[in-house]
């Protein structure tokens, strides 16, 4: 079933991915956004990196998608590539949060980021090998 669904959403990952980046500059612009927290006895948890973990790791998958080919190969250089361009966007995204009122650059932002696009970038090479070997391709 889960492959059915990756063979059906490859052909539209690369506009699934431009709406993402459109959806996070949106929300990277809008001001003041409150922080998520929860609350316990003795420690205040920041939801928010985890937040930007998911929300670029599944922007690293929308872009594994887009650019691995029919058997979900994508070569070394190209996964370089594509890993440091998510970097440079996550980066400049940070960035771009200076200029908007209420908002900050965040170094632990950018790591989780970072970590997002790592992880699911090599879970996407360790995953689809096993689904491309699975499916014959």
């Amino acid at each position: 079933m889960i492959t059915r669904l990756i063979t059906w959403c490859r052909p539209y990952a690369s506009y699934l991915l431009a709406v993402w980046l459109v959806a996070v500059i949106t929300v990277s612009s809008i001001p003041s956004l409150p922080t998520l927290k929860i609350h316990t006895a003795h420690n205040v948890i920041r939801l928010d990196y985890f937040i930007h973990f998911c929300e670029y790791g599944f922007m690293a998958l929308l872009t594994f998608l887009a650019f691995s080919g029919r058997s979900f190969y994508i070569s070394y250089k190209k996964w370089i590539l594509l890993v440091g361009g998510l970097i440079l966007f996550a980066l400049l995204d940070e960035l771009h949060q200076k200029l908007i009122p209420g908002r900050t650059y965040n170094i632990k932002d950018f790591l989780s980021n970072m970590s997002g696009i790592l992880v699911m970038m090599l879970a996407c090479i360790i995953i689809f090998r096993k689904i491309s070997q699975r499916m014959n391709i």
